[in-house]
């Protein structure tokens, strides 16, 4: 009986494992989506501008950096929050940011390449699969930039448009 008492329980707790993640795998999707739904919306918001390709796509990132200012930080609170994208003439990609991402070095194995129409990160403060964009500059000057990731959902949307370029390297924020 003793035994049927700790497999029932096992049984039990294993469950309710279980029911947690998938209860985070729920939320996470419904999150996703969101994010997803807001990025498509601000794409068929935006005029694109003209595709940047080639050589012409490394001179507007080769030793430049990429900076996006906000009036919330990602988890919603009001204040002031910047990104900030270097990309090295080398390869080397230094992402920082005002809350976490401090180090004016950047993270080891960080480097950007561009692969004709596209520009391609690997960034391990987010992800350490490489992720590619295709990048616009708008009549305004701004640039913009696109997933392109072919298969995904997310492919052909609007991602982010830095507020600045600026030559050379900023530290960070």
């Amino acid at each position: 009986m003793r035994g049927f008492a700790v497999l029932v329980l096992l049984g039990l707790t294993s469950g309710c494992w279980e029911s947690d993640n998938a209860a985070f795998q729920r939320a996470w999707e419904k999150d996703r989506q969101e994010r997803i739904a807001g990025m498509r919306a601000a794409t068929a918001q935006q005029s694109r501008g003209v595709d940047v390709v080639g050589e012409n796509l490394r001179r507007l990132v080769a030793g430049k950096t990429h900076e996006s200012v906000f009036t919330r930080t990602p988890s919603g609170e009001r204040q002031r929050y910047v990104e900030r994208s270097y990309f090295d003439p080398a390869g080397r990609f230094i992402y920082t940011n005002s809350l976490w991402a401090r180090d004016p070095q950047g993270r080891a194995n960080a480097h950007w390449r561009v692969d004709g129409a596209r520009l391609c990160i690997v960034n391990p403060d987010m992800t350490t699969e490489e992720q590619c964009y295709t990048v616009a500059v708008r009549p305004d000057g701004r640039v913009q930039y696109f997933i392109d990731a072919p298969g995904e959902e997310t492919h052909g949307l609007l991602t982010k448009i830095p507020t600045t370029v600026h030559e050379g390297q900023l530290p960070p924020p």
